[in-house]
């Protein structure tokens, strides 16, 4: 049976991803920057399908993002098996300042029996740069390669792809460091390196043009793993922008002018590479869909294009082209499985654990503020600072994976002070956010809904309406549909009413990674602040999010 994968595979917050297979099953682990728990994990039988099987920083404590501006915290997780051991590994970045262009970081690997954990704790072992790789070659050794980032003036930044030897057993670098390679092409912005082992060689596999529009997929090959490495005279042989350029030592990573009309997809880039049982490859990568005036709501998602091996022994894409596409072929003599498919979600919120798409900006979601067991059957959040602080909020939120969609909300609150609040949101970060909310007037004890904007850390008080609640209700439900560039709130005080708008349909662009300057996504959830006494608390009935399935939709982002 043949099939046809639609790009993106993961749509929303699915940057970096790093693609393993282990017998017929494929995963892949993205960035999560903020939010917690860290390090999401898919699976998939087909490539085409897929869903999220979890976190790998699910149980761990020992990360603490409390504090992350955007957009540092959990960058490119990647994913490996030994098949010595028997172990699933993980090598990432916490991303801890960027100011300065020093880029703290720290690097830390991770093990597990399964990719269903249980998950080691996380081991430093080291702060080079960027971007780690971990590779387990075929004689017993093992390696890491990593971007040294270059903070010299005088130097070529960002810096060159480093080689150091990993000691599996004791979780740590030792030796000497080999620095293999400033990049493939003219174009810059060198990162993401991942090695790979095909018919003798070694095959280093970088991101290049920086992770906006001049991004790609970059290759070089070596007899030896310490080089020297050659590039290939394709490269980027996985792109949106496939002609030539150069950026060396331009720290831009957007790079607006590189927007390319005719490209089904853009900022494709970032590869990872895995082969089928068949014989088969493809590389998954990260791109981007912008809307009219260029602005990517969804953020950066996982696409997949099918590639071959040359008679000369580069990768080229099936179709013999450079150009990423937004589609490209399945596997042979595969059948694919729809049922994986994971849009949207819902959380009725009558299990002993929150559901998977759940997760929280900056801390971890435990029961002293979200809580499944205070009032059984449903989720109290107890009230956390505003939503513009970057510590210690109380928001559980759900990755926005359509252009069109729809979430909904039913929650139980008793506010007794003006500075309490419950309900709806979407939510880029702690400066960029919609709340559709309800509080009270203190002095007259009136409830009433409003909506707050929060744009570039700017706050603004949208449309309030009183609510004339009968004495023994407390209870009201929230909606927001989005479509595309705007965002519609609605309410409805009971099951049996019709929702009723709260004001015009609102424009959501400026929560995109090009309004920013981020690349973290838009997301949507719930949430409740209390500046009061941190006394108070909402029960939420239910959340769920009901989406289209956009994959393939794409724009002349000039318009």
């Amino acid at each position: 049976m043949s099939y046809t994968i639609k790009n993106p595979v993961i749509p929303g917050l699915a940057p970096d991803p790093s693609i393993l297979r282990v017998g017929e099953d494929y995963y892949i682990a993205n960035s999560t920057f903020h939010w917690n728990p860290g390090i999401q994990l898919f699976h998939s039988r087909d490539l085409a399908n897929w869903e999220l099987i979890g976190q790998a920083l699910k149980n761990d404590t020992t990360i603490d993002l409390r504090g992350t501006s955007t957009p540092a915290g959990i960058w490119a997780p990647h994913l490996s098996y030994d098949p010595q051991s028997g172990l699933f590994w993980i090598i990432f970045s916490q991303m801890i300042n960027m100011d300065g262009r020093m880029f703290d970081t720290n690097n830390y690997v991770m093990h597990a029996p399964s990719m269903n954990g249980p998950w080691s704790t996380p081991v430093y072992i080291g702060s080079i740069g960027f971007d780690p790789s971990l590779f387990h070659d075929d004689d017993g050794r093992h390696w890491v390669v990593t971007l040294e980032w270059e903070t010299r003036f005088g130097y070529e930044q960002p810096g060159t792809i480093v080689l150091e030897e990993f000691d599996a057993e004791n979780e740590k670098l030792f030796g000497p460091s080999y620095r293999l390679s400033k990049g493939g092409t003219d174009r810059g912005c060198v990162e993401a390196p991942h090695l790979y082992k095909h018919d003798g060689r070694y095959y280093l596999m970088t991101a290049e043009g920086g992770t906006g529009f001049g991004h790609g997929v970059v290759l070089q090959r070596a007899d030896q793993i310490t080089g020297p490495y050659e590039s290939d005279p394709n490269n980027p042989f996985i792109t949106s922008t496939p002609y030539y350029f150069f950026r060396k030592n331009d720290p831009d990573s957007n790079r607006f002018d590189l927007y390319n009309p005719d490209a089904p997809i853009q900022k494709a880039g970032h590869g990872s590479l895995t082969d089928t049982p068949n014989g088969e490859w493809y590389v998954a990568h990260l791109m981007s869909r912008p809307m009219p005036g260029l602005k990517s709501t969804l953020g950066r998602e996982t696409g997949l294009q099918k590639v071959e091996w040359t008679k000369d022994g580069w990768l080229k894409m099936a179709d013999g082209s450079t150009l990423a596409k937004d589609t490209t072929p399945g596997i042979s003599g595969v059948t694919p499985d729809p049922t994986m498919n994971d849009l949207g979600m819902e959380d009725r919120f009558d299990s002993e654990e929150l559901d998977v798409h759940l997760l929280s900006p900056y801390r971890h979601a435990t029961e002293d503020w979200a809580s499944l067991k205070e009032n059984p059957g449903k989720l109290r959040l107890h009230g956390g600072q505003s939503f513009f602080s970057r510590f210690d909020v109380s928001i559980l939120a759900a990755r926005a994976d359509s252009f069109v969609f729809d979430a909904e909300t039913k929650l139980d609150f008793k506010p007794i002070h003006f500075s309490q609040s419950a309900g709806l949101m979407l939510y880029y970060d702690n400066n960029n956010w919609l709340f559709l909310r309800k509080s009270i007037n203190d002095e007259t004890g009136q409830n009433f809904i409003d909506i707050l904007q929060a744009k570039q850390g700017k706050r603004t008080d949208l449309q309030r309406v009183k609510l004339t609640l009968p004495v023994d209700q407390t209870a009201v439900a929230f909606k927001c549909h989005v479509d595309h560039q705007t965002a519609q709130f609605s309410y409805r005080l009971s099951d049996d009413q019709s929702w009723q708008n709260l004001g015009p349909a609102l424009d959501i662009t400026f929560m995109s990674d090009e309004a920013i300057d981020g690349f973290t996504a838009m997301m949507v959830g719930i949430g409740a602040w209390d500046a009061f006494r941190h006394e108070s608390y909402a029960d939420f009935d239910y959340f769920k999010v009901v989406s289209q399935d956009s994959r393939g939709e794409h724009f002349d982002g000039l318009q």
